[in-house]
């Protein structure tokens, strides 16, 4: 089988893809820009912090660690002091104008500490990288899948970006599995076992079509990315195989034992059910129908949101999770927002591929 561009762009797409998030994180909801008094020292000159908590360091940190991962990984015949380098520098120059900006922010805190949090978790993810880099056996091996398996060149290099932002984002267990919404069930009462909470039919029948669709619409966002049909099958099963590995660790890690209860509603099981049983007819079609199929799918699940306002707005359920810090909100805000965006990016990544003659058609 012939090699394609070994210059593989993936790295660079998932650190700008990753940066983005950083940037949406570390600044949202976007609103209530204040100047700081005139007296007000810059925050790297301002006083050390009196009191600071170990989680929100450890939180900092281990935000970069990904950011420095892919950045270490683009430069191309570079040495190891020079990748640890780009990658530090990136991490700190990031973090350094998000800090900058927060000080604009009344509901943000600009001290020093996160900043060096932040360009330590950047310079743990270079050297992470490195280690990925010197192991040639596993080096080698991801590459020689990567162009068995997926699309050649830029265009899978994008595709495995999105997937990856896609299975990244289902670590939130507060949105359930090809949703895009949180679960407005316990904002109805409190989190007791037993509780009886009367169904909407409606919403019920809303939540049901918006994860069916997701499930048509992702499985066959998989099975496009995929140079061989036989390959399918196995890439499917995989993928919600591992976005459900990692929202149930999630679960069990973050959630309240009482949240179990209303963690998977009657409407998205019967969705998933549904849209399970369908996908498997889309499967085998023509690639153009698919390439039709699924970006249908996932914009009809993005607008089923507007038939429901309660779901589309629905605030994040602080009160399924076990701990209360103040990341959490930055968190499920991050993960509702890319979950809402992505079906639009993935079916404009679609709609640009499908006017090339032949796109991932095996050779």
């Amino acid at each position: 089988m012939p090699r394609h561009d070994r210059r593989s762009l993936l790295p660079h797409f998932l650190a700008a893809l990753y940066g983005l998030s950083i940037v949406y994180a570390s600044l949202q909801p976007f609103g209530q820009w204040i100047a700081p008094e005139p007296a007000t020292p810059f925050f790297l000159f301002g006083r050390w912090p009196a009191r600071w908590l170990r989680f929100d360091t450890l939180a900092n940190m281990l935000a970069y660690v990904p950011f420095g991962f892919f950045v270490a990984l683009m430069p191309r015949q570079r040495s190891a002091w020079s990748r640890v380098s780009v990658a530090v520098a990136a991490g700190a120059t990031l973090s350094f104008v998000l800090e900058a900006l927060q000080m604009y922010l009344p509901p943000r805190d600009a001290n020093a500490v996160d900043l060096f949090a932040n360009t330590a978790g950047s310079a743990a993810g270079a050297l992470l990288a490195l280690l990925l880099l010197r192991s040639t056996r596993v080096r080698d091996a991801i590459r020689r899948r990567r162009e068995r398996w997926f699309l050649p060149g830029r265009a899978g290099d994008l595709g495995l970006a999105l997937l990856t932002v896609w299975l990244a984002v289902q670590i939130n267990p507060g949105i359930p599995l090809f949703a895009t919404v949180f679960d407005p069930t316990p904002q109805l009462g409190p989190l007791t076992p037993g509780l009886a909470v009367v169904p909407d039919l409606a919403a019920t029948l809303v939540e049901a079509a918006h994860s069916a669709l997701q499930v048509l619409g992702v499985g066959l966002f998989v099975a496009l990315l995929m140079r061989e049909r036989r390959q399918v099958g196995v890439a499917v099963v995989a993928t919600v195989v591992v976005a459900l590995l990692a929202k149930g660790i999630a679960a069990a890690t973050l959630l309240k034992p009482a949240a179990w209860e209303h963690w998977l509603s009657p409407g998205v099981s019967t969705g998933v059910a549904a849209g399970a049983l369908a996908l498997p007819m889309f499967l085998y079609l023509p690639r153009p129908v698919q390439v039709a199929t699924c970006a249908i799918a996932l914009l009809s699940s993005l607008l089923s949101t507007l038939l429901a306002p309660d779901l589309l707005h629905a605030r994040a359920p602080l009160s399924l999770f076990n701990w209360s810090y103040g990341h959490l909100l930055n968190f499920n805000g991050l993960t509702h927002t890319v979950l809402m965006l992505w079906p639009l990016a993935a079916s404009a990544f679609l709609f640009a591929l499908a006017g090339r003659p032949g796109w991932g058609e095996p050779e």
